[in-house]
């Protein structure tokens, strides 16, 4: 069966509102046979008569005055939902994002490019340098940024969506035996490198609890030196699973013998975070779908 068609509905009510097949034409900048055709479309699709056509014009039937009034409702959802679009996609701004290196890289990209094609006017500035989850959140608490990504807890001041998580994980030489099941003993005759952060101080913690007893031979701030120094066979150390993808060359990426996972969240101030262009953007970040485009969460580094 056919359905009523947008402009058919919309010639109705200009011949009513018009006066005439005519002057509907006028205002509606086409033929009036095309008009004309299109009402007896109409009236043939619904199977009763709407108009009443004469000299003066076009006056509804009893069944037309009751369809004008539906075609009206349809004519102005269709209108909101255009208005809608047009809203959204008219949103502007600068939105800043203070992150992790790792977050900028692996996170990010899949849900900035899909916010740049459906919001074009939305410019995303981001700055990953950040190394320690406490100058993400003191990024957001001094408006240097408008969004921030870190691993909780944070600061009780911010509003936080957890959106994914990966793990710590052991960073050793391409070089070292490990036998399964893995343990503590297997590492005690290499030099343990600490990466000196809040998370991974707090997982080292976790690690002690577990029977982890060596000591630090050195501390290193980023885990990109980290890294450069396992593959030199300097030693091993416990980082996060994003801080060294791809694996890098001469490194071997080992679970640890406990679990110990880093929450992430994004992270506004309340007041920033009731404005429409900042939660547009904190809804593309948190979409899963998007997520599940980036390599990290294919490459199973990554869960949601």
């Amino acid at each position: 069966m056919n359905k009523p068609k947008l402009s058919q509905l919309e010639m109705l009510v200009a011949i009513v509102d018009a006066g005439g097949f005519d002057a509907a034409a006028a205002q509606l900048e086409c033929s009036q046979s095309s008009i004309s055709h299109a009402i007896t479309e109409l009236e043939a699709c619904l199977g009763a008569r709407l108009l009443t056509r004469s000299r003066a014009g076009g006056i509804p039937t009893e069944a037309g005055y009751r369809i004008v009034a539906k075609a009206r409702q349809v004519l102005r959802l269709t209108q909101g939902m255009v208005d809608a679009a047009q809203d959204e996609a008219a949103l502007i701004g600068r939105v800043r994002i203070a992150c992790f290196r790792s977050v900028g890289t692996h996170l990010l990209p899949p849900a900035l490019a899909a916010l740049a094609t459906e919001y074009p006017g939305i410019r995303v500035d981001v700055d990953d340098s950040c190394e320690e989850r406490e100058e993400v959140v003191r990024a957001v608490m001094d408006g240097r940024a408008d969004l921030g990504i870190a691993h909780l807890p944070v600061s009780q001041a911010l509003l936080a969506h957890s959106f994914a998580a990966d793990s710590y994980v052991l960073v050793a030489p391409a070089s070292l035996q490990i036998r399964a099941p893995v343990s503590w003993e297997q590492f005690k005759d290499l030099p343990y490198i600490q990466l000196n952060c809040s998370g991974a101080l707090a997982i080292l913690e976790l690690c002690r609890a577990a029977g982890f007893q060596a000591e630090p031979s050195r501390t290193l701030a980023t885990d990109t030196s980290i890294a450069a120094m396992v593959r030199h066979g300097v030693g091993y150390s416990i980082l996060p699973r994003l801080a060294v993808y791809p694996e890098p060359h001469g490194v071997r990426i080992i679970d640890l013998p406990i679990s110990a996972t880093r929450q992430f969240a994004v992270v506004a101030l309340p007041d920033n975070a009731r404005t429409k262009t900042i939660q547009t953007v904190m809804r593309f970040i948190r979409n899963k779908q998007l997520m599940k485009k980036s390599d990290a969460f294919r490459a199973g580094l990554v869960r949601l």
